[in-house]
């Protein structure tokens, strides 16, 4: 077999390094940023709650109780204005959804919204627990209205 030989001119050892260099800067720079796009496994709701309609009608009163709700138990993730950045989330590999991205929103069926209240999410990819032992299904369904509104 033929013997491979590699003639490197003066000078590229240094071009190499730079080239490595460049791409660690890179990748310290470009990773923060994908941080967010990390494989969430939110569990898709069952069909039946997939095509459920927000059967509660909202009213001032009801959103404000929805807000203290939100305030007490969501808030800490999901912030105060819904961005998923919350104070509770700094550690976090999956950070919270941003309720306030109206083209994300706009994907999410209220039922869907609804069930992962209720449920939780995947545990082994979110820390978020579910509340369908804590909270009445009206309460629930006046979070998700409150929980759109960030959307608007």
């Amino acid at each position: 077999m033929p013997e491979l030989v590699v003639r490197i001119e003066e000078g590229t050892h240094m071009k190499i390094t730079n080239l490595w260099r460049t791409l660690l800067i890179a990748g310290i720079v470009v990773w923060p940023l994908i941080g967010d796009a990390t494989d969430r496994k939110t569990p898709t709701a069952p069909e039946e709650f997939l095509k459920m309609a927000n059967p509660v009608t909202p009213t001032a009163e009801m959103l404000k109780e929805a807000a203290t709700i939100y305030d007490s138990r969501c808030s800490k993730c999901h912030g105060s204005g819904g961005n998923g950045k919350g104070s509770a989330t700094k550690d976090l590999d999956v950070k919270p959804r941003d309720y306030t991205d109206k083209s994300l929103m706009r994907t999410i069926p209220d039922g869907q919204l609804l069930w992962v209240i209720a449920n939780g999410s995947d545990p082994d990819t979110t820390e978020m627990k579910g509340y369908k032992k804590k909270l009445s299904e009206e309460q629930m369904w006046s979070l998700v209205h409150y929980i759109r509104a960030f959307a608007q």
